[in-house]
C-alpha cells in the first residue's frame, strides 16, 4: 500500500511539473497462454487506458486499465460462457529516445478483476499479477503519438470454496494507442 502512495505521488508532482505527461487510449489483441482458457475463449480484443508522469531522467511512474471481455463456449457442453478481466496497474517504465520517436519499457504490479458467468454459476475474483509493455511512441503532431505496444501479463487466480476454482489469466498482447502529451 505504501508503494501506491508514493507513486500516487510521485504521478502528481510529475503533472505538476509538466514533463510530458502523457495519457494513452489502446486497442489491442489479448492472447492467452493457456490452453483451458484457449479453448474456451481463443483471444480476442482488448482496451485501455494509461497514464505515465516523469519522475526524474528516462523513469515515469506508469499506470492504467484494460479490459478483456469475451463470449466463448464449454468444451464439454458447448454452452455459451462469458469472461471479463480487467487489470489495473502500477509500475515504472523507462523511455528514452528522440524527441518524435520514444521506445519505452514498463514493468507493473497489476491486480486483476476476474468474473465468469455460463451455466454452471458465476465466479468474481481477483489476484495480484505482473503486467510488462515494451513500445514505440512516435509523434504524429503537436501533442499527439502513435504508440505501437506488445507485453505479457501473468497472474495465477485461486479461489477456495466447495469447488476451488483456478485459472491462469497469463497471455501476449500487442495493440495501437493513441497518446496525449501535455
Amino acid at each position: 500500500m505504501a508503494a501506491f502512495a508514493v507513486a500516487a505521488l510521485a504521478l502528481c508532482a510529475g503533472a505538476a511539473r509538466g514533463e510530458g505527461v502523457s495519457l494513452t487510449l489502446k486497442v489491442g489483441y489479448f492472447l492467452p497462454t493457456d490452453e483451458v482458457f484457449k479453448d474456451v475463449y481463443k483471444g480476442g480484443p482488448a482496451f485501455g487506458a494509461d497514464l505515465a508522469v516523469p519522475i526524474g531522467g528516462v523513469l515515469r511512474v506508469w499506470g492504467g486499465a484494460e479490459l478483456f471481455g469475451k463470449t466463448g463456449r464449454l468444451t464439454l457442453t458447448e454452452d455459451e460462457t462469458t469472461v471479463r478481466i480487467v487489470p489495473v496497474y502500477l509500475g515504472l517504465r523507462l523511455e528514452s529516445g528522440r524527441p518524435g520517436l520514444r521506445p519505452y519499457a514498463g514493468l507493473a504490479a497489476a491486480y486483476f478483476f476476474f468474473s465468469e458467468e455460463n451455466v454452471l454459476g458465476s465466479a468474481s475474483e481477483g489476484a495480484l499479477g505482473f503486467l510488462a509493455q515494451a513500445g514505440l511512441a512516435a509523434r504524429l503532431g503537436g501533442a499527439v503519438w502513435l504508440d505501437l505496444f506488445a507485453g505479457y501479463r501473468g497472474c495465477r487466480l485461486k479461489a477456495g470454496g466447495a469447488e476451488p476454482l483456478e485459472a491462469r489469466l497469463d497471455g501476449l498482447s500487442a495493440g495501437l494507442g493513441l497518446s496525449f502529451r501535455f
